[in-house]
């Protein structure tokens, strides 16, 4: 028993794990309605920015679909079989879609031991990052504040 992690299960939640480039990122669950893989059909915007890719029809409701590795610039842009949309519910009950380069899993994560953006370099300013912490695999898992990237003052910048 000597190797085995403490936990604080008070502190832990579950997380969506998610590559956009090089980097794994993550977004609380609770916030997720549903995963799907890149929509065939989506209505174009006119004089949207470039990372607004659309609206689909999700089940009857109007879904924007934005790709966050082109606002952030992650690399290449590319709609493969991996290319992921995850619909997510922001607090004030808007659905948008966020197009990533493949979803990984779920993990609970101990928010408690989170370290600040601030420490760190990353393709995505700090503004829309929550913190991040290194996995056992010694990989970083940056934890995103989807509420801050998609809040309606950031679909409106160009």
């Amino acid at each position: 028993m000597a190797n085995e992690e403490i936990v604080n299960w008070e502190n832990t939640s579950e997380y969506m794990t998610f590559v956009l480039g090089t980097m794994k990122y993550a977004i609380e669950l609770p916030k997720i309605r549903e995963i799907l893989t890149y929509p065939e059909i989506v209505t174009i915007l006119p004089n949207t920015t470039d990372w607004v890719k659309g609206l689909i029809n999700l089940r009857g409701e109007v879904v924007p679909i934005l790709d966050l590795r082109i606002k952030f610039g992650t690399g290449e842009v590319e709609y493969n079989e991996n290319t992921a949309v995850i619909a997510v519910i922001t607090e004030d009950k808007r659905m948008i879609g966020i197009v990533v380069d493949k979803v990984d899993d779920v993990q609970r994560i101990d928010t408690s031991v989170l370290a600040a953006v601030s420490e760190m370099g990353s393709a995505i300013p700090s503004r829309y990052l929550k913190g991040f912490l290194r996995l056992n695999n010694n990989e970083m898992l940056v934890i995103m504040d989807i509420e801050a990237v998609v809040h309606k003052e950031e679909l409106q910048k160009s």
